[in-house]
């Protein structure tokens, strides 16, 4: 088994004509949950930050993206559900043996990093394909058998470590405690239906890891 992070910097997505058309529109989009694949697409639940000027409805204007319908409205950002019909965005989701983490996303100043895991050759056969259509940065590639125990860390993406560590710092967990997440999203200026996201991959991931020390 093999764990696989894919990173892409913005100088090399600005040279893919698709997905320079996103970064006109947005200054980030990431996606927080698949919540289904149809035979058109993968329906994704999204947080979108529009550039100044940008309209919700340019984004249906691409021809591989359609916005289904808006869930949360905050100031500077957007909770939709989401339908990607891009071929790229189903194969992954479907693809056997090969399971992608979200959250990931495209962000105009860090770029575009990508988690996931499966069997060594199926990983190796998705990322050769991604190295013709869009070749990656950087690729970092571990082994799950082979990674150290109680590396409890390595499955989350730098806002999931910022989210837990807030949420701890901020006594979230502790057992009489009547911090909400509502207090937490007011703290992290973050919509309260992407921090439960971001709190619930994140969770998942450290109780995953502590199954495995379990065994």
């Amino acid at each position: 088994m093999r764990r696989v992070t894919l990173r892409w910097n913005l100088s090399s997505l600005r040279g893919s004509k698709e997905i320079s058309k996103i970064l006109n529109i947005v200054e980030s989009i990431e996606v927080l949950s698949h919540l289904s694949v149809t035979r058109e697409g993968v329906i994704q639940l999204a947080e979108i930050r529009l550039k100044e000027g940008k309209k919700l409805e340019d984004i249906s204007g691409i021809d591989w993206l359609e916005v289904i319908e808006v869930l949360e409205e905050e100031e500077d950002s957007l909770v939709v559900s989401l339908l990607c019909t891009h071929s790229f965005a189903k194969s992954a989701i479907e693809l056997s043996n090969i399971q992608v983490y979200p959250p990931y996303g495209i962000d105009s100043v860090r770029g575009m990093e990508i988690r996931m895991s499966g069997l060594s050759g199926s990983v190796g056969r998705f990322v050769s394909i991604l190295r013709v259509i869009l070749p990656p940065d950087k690729i970092s590639v571990n082994s799950i058998r082979d990674a150290e125990r109680n590396g409890w860390t390595d499955g989350l993406t730098d806002k999931q470590k910022e989210v837990i560590s807030y949420a701890i710092r901020s006594g979230y967990f502790k057992p009489d405690s009547k911090v909400k997440l509502k207090d937490l999203a007011e703290g992290l200026g973050m919509a309260r239906s992407t921090l439960g996201e971001h709190m619930k991959r994140a969770e998942h991931e450290i109780m995953k890891k502590v199954a495995e020390d379990l065994d």
